[in-house]
């Protein structure tokens, strides 16, 4: 039984550190995977200027 419980354990934070890793597309990357503009009110102001919204869109900072 410690055994299943174990195995549950390190499963479990494998997948909870798998999930944490993972870029989250932000929702401008979606609508353009599905071939559409995104509706959000912030972004669209922000397309209009030809820019991207950074509320949505937070820059990163380059490693170097």
């Amino acid at each position: 039984m410690k055994s299943i419980k174990l195995v549950t354990l390190i499963v479990c934070t494998l997948a909870w550190v798998g999930s944490t890793t993972l870029h989250a597309e932000s929702c401008c990357d979606k609508a353009k995977k599905a071939g559409k503009a995104c509706e959000h009110k912030c972004c669209i102001e922000a397309a209009k200027n030809k820019k991207v919204c950074e509320k949505c869109n937070p820059k990163t900072e380059e490693k170097k």
